[in-house]
């Protein structure tokens, strides 16, 4: 039999370190929970001015613009506007990737106020550029967390790290810029010797009303891959007025476009107004100004379809740009 000291000592020894541990976790949990709470979530200042508290990891994301940037550093998001999926849909480089699956229709352009609130998001993405979504901006924020950013005042790359940034990826932005950045200094060796440096290319797009569209390098229409990427040359009048600023595009009459055109221009076409591109085309074709172009003439024009070149998001330049290098080898071809 064991001492009665042992017997009585034994249990109370227990109970004493028992008490410690326990003690010594809540002190731990008391001091980790305050941090837990700070990665939980972060304040992000919008292109507005919101300072708007954000999940640090948004798992249930809507948004009007930006679904392809989201997509390309692997983050899906759970809703998008009909003009979001209609890109994807009716791209010819996008379609075939099938990335659409699973993301709810919010509606046309702007994320209806009914279908958001029944999806339970934890964040809301909003273009600044539009007017109705940034009309709707404190209902949306009754629903999740709201930010707004800006469309064409950023180059592709720093668009890329802002949305990856907002959807706690960071890392994942130059991971793809990096591979991009490889794809694109492959395609620049092809192209050297093909293409005279001082030779220039407007971006173009053939609007209804005889109105012509410019791009700059912020924009869209294969003008980041082509100016940034592949590095050719705008004309100066280009430069001064679209290149590198907000906005980053001009609209210009037939009558003062012979202005703004370089040796080599890349053009679309795009019946916003009645979906009708063929009927446009054939108009522009056959506007004098148009016919009277030199680059007309001299068949120094290269049309793209808008479908493919109206998106600006990562994935479409990325094939825009290889759409690009293989349209000007034909062209050019190796000296």
């Amino acid at each position: 039999m064991k001492p009665l000291f042992a017997r009585i000592a034994m249990p109370a020894l227990i109970a004493v370190f028992l008490t410690l541990l326990l003690s010594a976790c809540g002190a731990n949990s008391t001091e980790n929970s305050p941090a837990s709470s700070k990665e939980a979530t972060r304040i992000f200042k919008d292109y507005e001015g919101h300072e708007v508290t954000i999940p640090a990891h948004p798992q249930r994301i809507l948004v009007d613009q930006f679904m392809g940037h989201l997509l390309a550093v692997g983050v899906k998001p759970i809703g998008a506007t009909t003009n979001q999926l209609n890109q994807f849909e009716k791209s010819s480089f996008l379609k075939p990737l099938g990335l659409t699956g699973g993301v709810e229709n919010l509606g046309d352009a702007t994320i209806s106020l009914e279908k958001a609130a029944g999806l339970n998001p934890d964040l809301i993405i909003l273009q600044e550029n539009n007017a109705e979504g940034i009309s709707n901006y404190e209902q949306y924020a009754k629903i999740a967390p709201t930010v707004v950013l800006s469309y064409g005042s950023k180059t592709m790359f720093d668009q890329l790290r802002e949305i990856a940034d907002i959807a706690g990826v960071p890392e994942k932005a130059e991971e793809w810029i990096a591979q991009y950045e490889e794809k694109a200094k492959q395609y620049r060796e092809q192209l050297a010797g093909a293409i005279d440096p001082n030779t220039t290319f407007t971006v173009m797009e053939a609007w209804p009303k005889s109105e012509i569209m410019i791009f700059g390098n912020l924009f869209g229409r294969g003008t980041f891959s082509l100016y940034d990427s592949l590095g050719l040359k705008a004309p100066p009048k280009v430069q001064e007025a679209v290149m590198d600023k907000e906005p980053s595009y001009l609209k210009v009459s037939l009558e003062t476009l012979p202005d703004y055109v370089g040796d080599y221009v890349f053009l679309t076409v795009y019946d916003w107004q009645d979906g009708d591109n063929a009927k446009l085309e054939s108009e522009l074709k056959n506007a004098p100004v148009w016919r009277s172009l030199p680059v007309v003439k001299e068949d120094r024009v290269i049309q793209v379809h808008v479908d493919d070149f109206l998106p600006g998001d990562p994935i479409s330049i990325e094939k825009q740009m290889e759409t690009q290098t293989q349209l000007l080898l034909e062209r050019f071809g190796k000296k």
